[in-house]
């Protein structure tokens, strides 16, 4: 890995990118001051060198040095495409995001529109939140993310709405084999008081050849539940970036799992604040890595406030010369006192030439406080291999039971059967077919 991950010549061709960006996609112009905001704060921060905080196990210089272009947001995708990714019982409830850029024709809203209200950001005082937000942005990526983003999308739950059916919002990416196209979207979520929603996001790809880079913001107001599923389903050649911020309220709820396959290299950015008592935050994590596929999770838990939970549990199964990192720190600030804080992260590598590492911490500033922390790395267990193969089965067969068991237990705390389903068939299917 390098000492620096850019040179400034190559954050310059991201700021001539930008121009062609806007010469192409022609934004809402209410979008600009963000565009401007977010361009100073990536010239502040730069590419981060290979030492960096964040991308310490990351190395993004293939990323950043890749000859981009601006994917065509005008692109057709056909309705069969994307109803073959659509899960069972979303089939009118359902945002598509082209190449970053909401699709209103392909998405279908029948089943929510009496709850939820879809619009693009217009109010100024949204604008000016988000702006502000970026004095503080320590993510060159999530910057990026802000300043090529072609309209930025509000998804606004009333206050005790209780929707009825899983919303699924779908990322889907052409892609282009000549040359690299990147897209960003921006996504923001306002939660009501004692509003309940369930929301699945799946990422997709029907050709290789593009980098994805998104950020959502989830606002949950007070006594709010929020259920939320991420899977990352890209093909290999592609690059998947995302930060996710979440600021909770009083006795609200939040409770995330995701899923990544993998592919040249997907960063998860997950930061989380539980600013008033009472916030409860759950977040699960699986991966199946083959091949070269990569996957890094960077994880920030901030506790605000008294007597809030939050739990994370990460498994990574590494094959070939697979490889993933986890980097998580929680937070517990003074005056959160009785916080219950606990992270676990599990990896089973299955070849020699594997890679996994892993950083778990705690920043402990109040005194009574119940925090635990742990990782392991390890390889097939010899005594339960021994014990199914005194039952009669064969060492492959033995393997991948053990295998699949693993990864499950992640799988199984996912609150839809069809995204299950779907996981059993794509995620956990990698273990058949790997030479475990």
């Amino acid at each position: 890995m390098s000492d620096t991950l850019a040179e400034p010549a190559e954050e310059m061709a991201f700021l001539d990118l930008h121009k062609k960006f806007i010469e192409a996609n022609k934004p809402n112009s209410a979008l600009l001051p963000l565009h401007e905001a977010a361009l100073g704060r990536f010239e502040t921060l730069g590419f981060p060198h290979s030492k960096h905080e964040m991308y310490t196990f990351v190395n993004t210089k293939n990323l950043v040095a890749a000859p981009f272009a601006i994917s065509n947001t005008s692109t057709s995708i056909p309705e069969e495409v994307i109803a073959s990714h659509i899960f069972s019982g979303c089939e009118n409830s359902c945002l598509v995001f082209a190449n970053g850029v909401y699709n209103p024709s392909l998405s279908k809203l029948q089943a929510i529109e009496s709850s939820v209200k879809i619009s693009s950001m217009s109010e100024k005082d949204d604008l000016d939140q988000v702006i502000a937000s970026l004095e503080n942005e320590n993510d060159v990526f999530a910057c990026l993310a802000n300043a090529f983003c072609a309209d930025t999308m509000v998804v606004e739950i009333s206050d005790k709405a209780k929707v009825s059916v899983p919303i699924q919002v779908l990322f889907i990416s052409t892609g282009d084999v000549s040359a690299p196209v990147m897209h960003s979207s921006r996504l923001i979520w306002k939660v009501g008081k004692l509003a309940e929603l369930k929301v699945i996001e799946k990422y997709v790809g029907v050709q290789a050849g593009y980098f994805n880079n998104a950020v959502q913001d989830w606002m949950i107001s007070e006594g709010a539940g929020v259920v939320l599923t991420q899977v990352q389903a890209d093909p290999f050649d592609a690059w998947n970036f995302s930060k996710t911020r979440v600021y909770q309220k009083r006795n609200s709820r939040f409770h995330s799992a995701n899923s990544s396959a993998g592919s040249a290299l997907v960063r998860h950015h997950f930061e989380a604040r539980l600013e008033e008592e009472g916030a409860e935050l759950i977040l699960n994590g699986v991966s199946v890595l083959g091949g070269k596929e990569q996957v890094h999770n960077f994880v920030r838990i901030h506790h605000e406030a008294p007597q809030c939970v939050s739990h994370q549990h990460f498994k990574n199964v590494i094959n070939d010369e697979g490889r993933s990192s986890f980097d998580g720190t929680v937070i517990v600030n003074q005056g959160a006192q009785l916080t219950n804080s606990n992270q676990l992260i599990n990896n089973l590598m299955l070849s020699n030439n594997c890679h996994a590492d892993n950083k778990p911490n705690l920043m402990i500033f109040a005194d009574d406080v119940k925090c635990t922390h742990g990782a392991t790395i390890g390889q097939i267990d010899d005594e339960q291999m021994f014990y199914l193969q005194t039952r009669g089965l064969s060492e492959k067969f033995a393997k991948e039971l053990l295998t699949r068991g693993f990864a499950e237990s992640i799988i199984q705390t996912i609150e839809f059967p069809e995204v299950v389903n779907e996981l059993s068939n794509t995620l956990l299917k990698k273990l058949e077919t790997s030479n475990v």
